[in-house]
């Protein structure tokens, strides 16, 4: 039996907009993700930002409200892109030159065969200076994941393991980190960095799903 669901590029142009704002969307996981996204870009201190996979326009939006310009681009017509384009085409999609300080990519590259995987990473890194790059994890994980505070003052807490178990991929997904040996997360790593001069790597603190890349120095920018 396949362990992949339904896939494919006709798949992702065809889903619902209300499939983005559903209830599954308002987890305190998933909003922690969405948040989490605005925080790290933000982080960048970038002036210009291009966010390829609008989803329900949670991070655009805020982004813009905070100064930032944004520039989004999907697959989906239906979901109000800038761009409706499929990431291969956006550097001839985009008329205007001005460098893009940022390009975010969260939830996407596993929408994708993975033999696409080293185009895609060479596409962003020509797009911005530098990626931010979300991608799911296979394993699933046991544990504690909470804030400690004192007043207005927190750190993390995350207590758990990964459980190795070869699932069945989530609908939509080719891929996923640790779903077979070439996607762990040091090979993936590895790949990000022919296209990156530094990569660094993490897991979302409340959400134990997903993973981030922050790709700093694009090497296909000049």
């Amino acid at each position: 039996m396949s362990r992949h669901g339904n896939v494919g590029a006709a798949r992702e142009a065809s889903l619902a907009r209300e499939f983005y704002i559903a209830a599954h969307n308002f987890t305190p996981e998933h909003l922690h993700s969405l948040s989490f996204q605005v925080l790290q870009i933000h982080g960048f201190m970038p002036r210009r930002v291009l966010e390829v996979g609008i989803g329900n326009g949670f991070v655009s939006t805020y982004l813009r409200q905070s100064g930032i310009e944004v520039v989004t681009a999907d697959i989906n017509p239906g979901l109000g892109a800038d761009i409706v384009a499929p990431l291969a085409e956006l550097p001839q999609k985009l008329t205007d030159t001005r460098p893009f300080d940022v390009v975010s990519c969260c939830e996407v590259l596993e929408h994708m065969p993975l033999a696409q995987l080293d185009d895609n990473l060479r596409t962003l890194a020509g797009l911005a200076r530098n990626a931010f790059i979300s991608l799911p994890g296979h394993w699933p994980w046991l544990g504690f994941s909470g804030r400690l505070g004192l007043h207005n003052r927190f750190v993390d807490v995350c207590l758990g393991v990964r459980i190795p178990n070869r699932r069945r991929l989530t609908d939509g997904h080719y891929w996923e980190i640790h779903s077979e040996w070439a996607t762990r997360r040091s090979a993936l790593i590895a790949r990000m960095r022919r296209h990156f001069g530094r990569v660094e790597a993490g897991v979302f603190p409340m959400h134990r799903y997903h993973y981030f890349f922050r790709c700093l120095g694009s090497k296909g920018v000049a």
